[in-house]
């Protein structure tokens, strides 16, 4: 079994960098942040659209049962669209829904409405929010409590560095069952360990490698430094608190979805029962999946 823990889709771009930087869609591919244009998702994706449609293709061809989407300011919320896709591919995905965490007094009632339409997990861009609004304001602690009683899940991708960690051990003392996935590895090579791994101690809290072949972009495939990091982490919290990601579709930029994955599930050193918890039981269990199948991803035409 094997489920992305961490990846986007999205209808149309309609984001926002630190407030005041506007993201838009060009063509094929191409974003503006503010004033500066590049190349925001592959040049293949004419009208700027990351549809589930797409990433169900390379599911299949990758031999990936589910995935597991997160939003970001960067794209805009996509909640109406998720939850179209929820509608159209049952089963085969967990939402995160994404609401204002800016707007301090209305994020609470937004989340519950959000739950009511069918959401069971939330966003919380902790980059974004730096410097801003912290993330132990006691006005989420409502928010906190019912995610932690009804068992939904919070994804958390923490700025560099540590300084939200401190902010997010006051949460996890007063909300210890509430449920959490933090991304981007904890930003290991960006000085968010030992802080941001170290939240993995706490019952149930997890960590997924969505991004990581950014973090460790310039070696390139099979992302030696990358595969190390992870088993460092594993030494410290073991492989039951750690999952795959991939971080789709920005990170195909630079590299194929398949490479986001077979780095680790061709990798001799660790061992086949680690590898399936990393790979997808753990996500499983934190995210209620009900699998039956797996299935092998599709041979290739350059290996005939």
């Amino acid at each position: 079994m094997v489920i992305d823990a961490h990846m986007h889709i999205w209808n149309k771009v309609h984001g926002l960098v630190n407030g005041e930087f506007p993201v838009r869609p060009l063509k094929s591919g191409m974003i503006s942040i503010g004033e500066e244009k590049m190349l925001g998702m592959p040049a293949v994706f004419k009208e700027c659209q990351a549809l589930a449609e797409y990433v169900v293709g390379e599911f299949d061809a990758s031999g990936v049962q589910a995935g597991v989407v997160v939003q970001e300011y960067l794209d805009g919320p996509q909640n109406d669209y998720l939850l179209s896709v929820q509608r159209n591919y049952p089963g085969r995905f967990f939402f995160h829904a994404l609401p204002n965490f800016f707007n301090r007094d209305e994020v609470v009632s937004e989340s519950r409405n959000l739950f009511e339409r069918g959401f069971r997990g939330l966003k919380l861009c902790g980059g974004h929010l730096l410097g801003k609004v912290d993330l132990n304001d006691e006005v989420f602690f409502p928010l906190w409590e019912l995610m932690e009683s009804e068992g939904y899940v919070l994804a958390v991708d923490f700025s560099e560095g540590e300084i939200q960690v401190p902010q997010f051990e006051i949460i996890l003392s007063k909300f210890p069952h509430l449920k959490v996935a933090i991304g981007h590895f904890g930003m290991p090579n960006r000085g968010g360990w030992p802080g941001q791994l170290n939240l993995c101690h706490h019952e149930n809290v997890y960590m997924e490698c969505g991004g990581i072949i950014w973090l460790y972009r310039s070696e390139g495939y099979p992302f030696t430094q990358a595969l190390e990091t992870i088993k460092k982490a594993a030494s410290e919290v073991g492989y039951s608190k750690l999952m795959w990601g991939s971080d789709w579709p920005r990170t195909m930029v630079d590299f194929t979805y398949r490479q986001s994955l077979d780095f680790i599930r061709e990798d001799d050193s660790i061992d086949e029962f680690d590898k399936e918890l990393f790979l997808g039981k753990n996500a499983a269990n934190l995210y209620g999946f009900k699998l039956e199948n797996t299935n092998s991803p599709s041979p290739l035409i350059t290996e005939g």
